[in-house]
């Protein structure tokens, strides 16, 4: 049986080595790159199919993972949709991990984990299984009622939905413009439709809005 191929990934090198050091202990685990979050989809290129265990340290606004976070995850799965993604989390706050989950993560592990656990759970996510931590209450993770519900507002156009995806993903403005070949104008006028529309005021009630309905996900099968 071929040995699951690990990347490990952390925006700290002695992480990354620690990380890379327990894993190469382990029989049927070869540990094939050790990379930055900013070179995640560089890799994932290069290597589509292995297990990418992320260490996350940053946490955003309202306890919500960075828009750098964001975009190196949402990235990193559009790069390689067969690449399987392991997240260590410095929180389990609900938001954050259903934020996570709507990107495309399938396993997900509290940094308190042991070892056994985070071999599980990369064990898992070779075999596209989903896992959590047992610590996480999977109850708390339903969108609450009041954000789920859909509400009378006006209805976003099929470029409106793919800026808010974006937006919501934590990319920049200037970032939008190019993956949609777009002006960085345009972008805005977009962006300031969608907020007005929305009756949202801040990144963090688009991403709940974008949760709810599905927009996130755009396409992936697999989530939890």
């Amino acid at each position: 049986m071929p040995n699951i191929r690990i990347v490990v990934a952390s925006k700290y090198p002695i992480v990354r080595t620690a990380l890379a050091t327990l894993l190469k202990t382990i029989l049927g685990f070869e540990v094939v790159a050790e990379t930055d979050l900013s070179q995640l989809s560089k890799v994932a290129k290069k290597m589509p199919r292995a297990v990418f265990v992320i260490e996350l340290s940053d946490v955003g606004p309202g306890d919500m993972p960075s828009s750098t976070t964001l975009r190196a995850v949402a990235t990193l799965i559009d790069a390689a949709r067969s690449a399987a993604v392991v997240i260590l989390s410095p929180t389990h706050n609900p938001r954050y991990i259903r934020t996570l989950r709507a990107a495309g993560v399938k396993a997900f592990l509290l940094r308190s984990a042991s070892n056994s656990e985070l071999y599980d759970a990369i064990r898992l996510a070779d075999r596209h299984k989903r896992s959590l931590d047992p610590r996480v209450n999977s109850i708390e993770l339903v969108l609450p009622r009041n954000t789920s519900e859909k509400r009378q507002l006006k209805p976003l156009s099929g470029r409106e939905a793919q800026v808010l995806r974006l937006i919501a993903l934590g990319f920049t403005t200037g970032a939008i413009a190019s993956r949609l070949s777009i002006s960085a104008r345009t972008v805005q006028t977009y962006r300031e439709r969608i907020y007005e529309k929305l009756q949202c005021q801040t990144r963090v009630d688009l991403v709940h809005y974008a949760i709810a309905h599905g927009i996130l996900r755009d396409a992936v099968q697999n989530a939890f």
